[in-house]
Order: structure tokens, then sequence, then C-alpha cells
């Protein structure tokens, strides 16, 4: 690399090989497809815990720290969601195995990314 002064070395990073990514379920993909079966699970169980009319409305779910996130369509489906918190705590004890301290829902469109509310 050219800087002002002259050519200066650069220390480059060795690139991941690929049987790294493909490790099985400790490669960088292992990892990224057990999360992605969690998320799976996660939101299942949140649409089993819901009425029919509102199961459709969450289209994620996740949980860290003790904390459910949902994401929800609209606003108004959220509002309407957060009065099953309490049975949504018990299914995710019951079929996950997890205590959950708070459900908190995150109204996002279905593929709209990267904002938060």
């Amino acid at each position: 690399m050219f800087s002002g002064q002259g050519w200066v070395a650069v220390k480059r990073e060795k690139p991941t090989s690929v049987s790294d990514l493909l490790g099985g379920a400790g490669g960088v993909l292992g990892k990224l497809r057990q999360g992605s079966a969690a998320a799976d699970r996660t939101l299942q169980t949140v649409r089993r815990g819901l009425p029919p009319e509102l199961a459709g409305e969450v289209w994620g779910a996740s949980v860290r720290s003790g904390q459910l996130t949902l994401l929800v369509t609209s606003a108004a489906w959220a509002t309407r969601i957060r009065f099953h918190a309490p049975a949504l705590r018990q299914a995710a004890t019951r079929e996950l195995g997890i205590e959950l301290d708070r459900v908190v829902t995150r109204v996002r469109p279905r593929g709209a990314v990267g904002r938060e509310s």
C-alpha cells in the first residue's frame, strides 16, 4: 500500500478455509444453522401459544438473557399480542425449558431490516 511517505507493508488476514466454514457443528455455518434452528423453534413455540389470528402476525422470535423478543407486523398487533405475554412465558418454560423475565414486541413489517424502534 502506498502512503504519502512511500510503500508500506500491509499485514493481510489469512482467508477462512472452506473446511473451517463447513466444519460440522463447530464451523461458522454450523453455528449459523444451530442459531437458525433455535430461532425457528422459538417462533413455532410462540405461534402455538397465540390465537390463530395473532400467530400469523409474529414473524420472528428470539431469546437472549431471559428476554423473549417478538417481531410483529404492526403496532396494533403488537398491542394485542402483549396481552398474551404470561401465556407465552409459560409456553417457553414448558416447551423450550427456559425461564423468561420479560416479553418484548418490536414492530417490524415483514422484510424490514436495520431500524430500531
